[in-house]
């Protein structure tokens, strides 16, 4: 879970600078690891208005495997009959990168092929544990979320 910071800036001993510096070193051990969730509490389906989601959706990487529970909203080209998986299925990650933009912010990619679509994914995770997720897939209308990393 991540560290909220208290109104009068200490929370167990720590300053807010600490818990900040803190935070930074976890969202840095889970993206070394390749091992972190992402909870989302947004999304934004192309072409359409932001809508806040209520449910507990997330994305989790753990090494080279994925864990998807993500809603949509969109046009979907081909699916199979009975309207199929949607963003909701565990499958191998392929060509996954990890690029630092800027000094707060990792820009990660990579792909997922399953037996309904192909997606790639671009997450921008910060310093902070916010992250935003843009999903395009070869069948279906773009869409994107936001969250935040979380830490067990």
């Amino acid at each position: 879970m991540a560290i909220m910071l208290s109104a009068c800036g200490s929370t167990n001993g720590l300053t807010k600078a600490e818990q900040q510096a803190q935070v930074t070193r976890q969202v840095q051990e889970a993206l070394d690891t390749r091992h972190y969730t992402i909870a989302v509490d947004w999304m934004k389906p192309l072409g359409g208005f932001a809508r806040h989601v209520s449910s507990n959706y997330e994305l989790k990487v753990n090494g080279d495997d994925i864990d998807c529970y993500l809603p949509y909203v969109g046009e979907a080209y081909h699916l199979p009959y009975g309207g199929g998986k949607g963003l909701n299925f565990k499958g191998k990650i392929n060509n996954y990168s990890i690029a630092y933009p800027t000094s707060n912010r990792s820009h990660i990619e990579f792909t997922v092929i399953n037996d309904e679509d192909s997606y790639l994914y671009r997450i921008d995770v910060f310093n902070n544990g916010k992250a935003y997720i843009d999903i395009v897939a070869r069948d279906r209308d773009a869409i994107s979320f936001d969250g935040e990393m979380i830490f067990n």
